[in-house]
């Protein structure tokens, strides 16, 4: 079995979600009370917010056989928090999920089955204070500019002085 943090990870021979049937949504951490008199008091339960994911997926006979062994044996029949990759507001990524009720599985024609599940994810990466101002201000094309150079400085830099002495070869552009 394949761990992460000690969580168990999606199998790599399962299917990412469909985008037919997926949708996330906070769930709600405002505590709301009313007054004999006046406005409403507001109040937040906790700073963590955890989202709702509706997720499907289409699977065959022995994937069905596979996920279904895998929820009962590595996520202890849903209880467990389990990581695989979904699509969140910031790109696909690796996420802590776990079930919230039961699955449930349809027989479609040619013996393939869709199943569909309700999860719960914690710790979704957002945009910090900085990266919100400046998207905020410049908008799509900021953010594609940021992951260009962050792509750059981060996986092709460190790429292209691989294996160098001391040295290098490579005229910073800065």
């Amino acid at each position: 079995m394949t761990t992460v943090n000690n969580l168990s990870v999606w199998p790599e021979t399962l299917p990412p979600p469909r985008v037919e049937g997926y949708s996330l949504s906070p769930r709600p951490s405002l505590l709301r009370t009313e007054m004999e008199t006046g406005a409403a008091r507001h109040r937040l339960r906790s700073l963590s917010v955890h989202y709702q994911v509706q997720a499907e997926w289409r699977l065959s006979q022995d994937g069905l056989a596979i996920f279904d062994a895998w929820w009962a044996l590595n996520t202890r029949m849903g209880e467990q928090w389990f990581v695989l990759p979904l699509a969140v507001p910031l790109e696909v990524q690796a996420v802590e999920a776990r079930f919230t009720a039961p699955w449930q599985a349809d027989l479609l024609p040619a013996q393939r089955w869709r199943v569909a599940a309700q999860l719960e994810i914690r710790d979704l990466q957002r945009l910090t204070a900085d990266e919100l101002a400046v998207a905020s201000v410049y908008g799509d094309p900021a953010m594609a500019l940021a992951d260009r150079l962050h792509r750059w400085l981060h996986e092709q830099m460190p790429q292209m002085t691989a294996g160098t002495s001391g040295t290098s070869s490579i005229t910073p552009y800065f």
